[in-house]
């Protein structure tokens, strides 16, 4: 916990903007940390109510994250709500993002939706955008839902593609709750065919996170079947990742299977790591373990080193599944990669699954030359990894000698 600089406080009170604007700056970044924040607060109800339009735009986001933590709500939400009406477009899009971090917390939930549902119709296409977003957040907690859907609803159809992209996110947030599912399910539909690729990515994840309440599931696997087979790499990409999510609940399994083993072979590096990473998610429920296992073992070997990072991680999870000494092999070659993030990961893994390698004394061997690596990422990830790894360690006397050595 910190004290409420004075520095910081007669910056506040300043007749300089710049030096207002760091202050809340300051504040901003360090509102949970303050000891007692009812001189934080006193300055912040002032500021909300600045001349100048990015003092309390900022103060706007200040408020919505400070808000549960401030001493008198009712009046913080009264500056909140004044900041949702204000004149500036700036300072709107902040209250109306922000809003979201507030709403639970707002003892007056109705008047609070009443400025979103205002918000989601605002002339200026940013402050929409920044209502969509929390609207996405905040829609189990509002009380009049047939209102919130037909907002969401309408959110899905903008003109401009930024709201809409942001719509098919809340869309995927707030399906469990959404009244109209078969509604919702079209909205979906469309926004998977949109032709904006970022609002076809954006629908993918959405289709992924809805996936298991979708009334209509052969649809929404046909929706995401196709969208693994999209022109735009970005959109792939995210398919490929959603079948992690939605896997589980997919009617046909050997065809998600067989989608997720092309993507993993993708042109596109940010694809195949997409698809290595789930592939680690569901190596237990695939149809083939053989063949799955020999997809991940060429992952590790790929040639960009975002790809044999995930491929990595996916190791961890399906390390219990690989055949033989196969999946340490595999470990023991990341430990040692030329990429620091890569080994980084490798390092990480190892902890997870030390108590599981076949040979310790190798895999010891690797985790204290990499507590000793020439990046300090791999180092501090090596670090964490002995210490979930010391009880299984031979000679665990000596690491944890290593361990006490490494920790001062």
């Amino acid at each position: 916990m910190v004290e409420y600089p004075f520095q910081i406080r007669e910056k506040a009170q300043s007749p300089s903007p710049k030096e207002r604007d760091e202050a809340i700056w300051y504040i901003n970044s360090n509102i949970h940390r303050f000891d007692d924040i009812k001189d934080v607060w006193e300055d912040l109800h002032r500021l909300t109510q600045d001349e100048d339009k990015h003092v309390r735009g900022r103060a706007a986001a200040t408020l919505g994250l400070a808000f549960a933590c401030v001493p008198d709500k009712d009046e913080a939400w009264r500056d909140l709500h004044r900041l949702t009406q204000d004149k500036s477009n700036i300072v709107r899009r902040r209250a109306a993002y922000y809003l979201g971090d507030a709403f639970p917390f707002v003892s007056d939930k109705d008047k609070a939706w009443e400025d979103l549902h205002r918000l989601t119709r605002d002339k200026d296409k940013p402050v929409r955008r920044s209502a969509t977003i929390a609207l996405g957040r905040v829609f189990a907690f509002v009380s009049r839902k047939d209102e919130a859907w037909k907002d969401l609803h309408r959110l899905t159809q903008d003109k401009h593609g930024e709201v809409r992209r942001e719509a098919a996110v809340a869309l995927g947030r707030a399906f469990e709750d959404v009244p109209d599912k078969d509604e919702a399910c079209e909205d979906l539909h469309r926004l998977t065919q949109d032709k904006d690729e970022g609002i076809r990515s954006s629908a993918a994840y959405a289709l992924g996170w809805a996936f298991a309440g979708v009334p209509r599931k052969d649809e929404a696997w046909r929706d995401l079947h196709r969208l693994t087979q999209d022109e735009a790499n970005g959109v792939r990409s995210s398919a490929a990742f959603v079948l992690g999510e939605a896997f589980a609940g997919v009617p046909d399994k050997d065809e998600a299977w067989e989608d997720l083993r092309r993507l993993s072979r993708d042109k596109d590096n940010g694809v195949r790591s997409s698809a290595a990473c789930v592939l680690g998610m569901v190596f237990a429920g695939v149809p083939d373990n053989d063949e799955a296992w020999r997809d991940l073992h060429r992952l590790t070997q790929d040639e960009d080193n975002g790809v044999r990072l995930s491929a990595a991680y996916a190791l961890g999870r399906a390390f219990a599944y690989a055949p033989g000494k196969d999946g340490w092999e595999d470990l023991h070659r990341l430990t040692q990669d030329k990429s620091k993030d890569v080994r980084r990961s490798a390092a990480y893994v190892l902890g997870m699954v030390f108590a599981f390698v076949p040979g310790k004394d190798e895999a010891w061997e690797d985790l204290h030359r990499l507590t000793q690596d020439e990046d300090e990422g791999v180092r501090s990830s090596a670090i964490g990894a002995l210490e979930v790894a010391v009880e299984h360690i031979p000679g665990k006397d000596k690491a944890r000698g290593d361990l006490q050595r490494l920790s001062r």
